[in-house]
């Protein structure tokens, strides 16, 4: 993880809310701790927005995907955090806030050799709690290969490379990995 936001003390989450809206900088925020994420690249940004546009192509009503701007909410007794995915999906009728997803579906995270870790661990610590998930995957932006976790199999991993062809349940589509390079 990142190193927490320099002169941001420890904030409450309807600050920190408050914050992003008004902030050109995204943060994260993790049980009262806010952390600036770092840029990302261009092959990073291509490979999100690429997900998200062919997610929306394929995705039946009132099934939703969200790149890169909108916030996941993971609330679970002690904790209380907000993070961005890459790419997030909702099919809940009642996730109707405009700034967090409260019930995504599906989450994607495009992987670096700087978030890969993260992404792996703590994050998808964090995302498991929430009780509306049921698939998080993680694509790789520097190889044609994509690790898929689901709820129903006790978020096992399940390694995927071309010319295999994905089947999002959660969602009820199929991608051909290559789609996701």
């Amino acid at each position: 993880m990142a190193e927490p936001a320099l002169n941001l003390p420890r904030m409450s989450a309807k600050e920190y809310l408050e914050l992003e809206r008004h902030s050109t900088i995204r943060h994260e925020f993790v049980d009262g701790i806010v952390y600036m994420m770092a840029g990302a690249s261009r092959r990073h940004n291509t490979i999100a927005l690429d997900i998200r546009g062919l997610l929306r192509g394929k995705l039946l009503r009132p099934c939703l995907p969200y790149a890169l701007e909108v916030k996941v909410e993971v609330r679970a007794s002690e904790t209380e955090r907000y993070f961005y995915p890459d790419v997030v999906v909702t099919c809940s009728e009642l996730d109707n806030d405009p700034y967090f997803i409260k019930q995504p579906t599906l989450i994607i995270e495009v992987t670096s050799d700087s978030t890969r870790n993260y992404d792996r661990t703590d994050k998808f610590e964090s995302y498991r709690l929430l009780p509306s998930l049921q698939e998080y995957l993680l694509v790789e932006q520097d190889a044609q290969h994509v690790e898929l976790f689901r709820k129903r199999t006790g978020w096992q991993s399940e390694r995927y490379a071309p010319p295999d062809e994905l089947s999002l349940e959660s969602v009820q589509i199929k991608i051909p990995v290559q789609a996701f390079s």
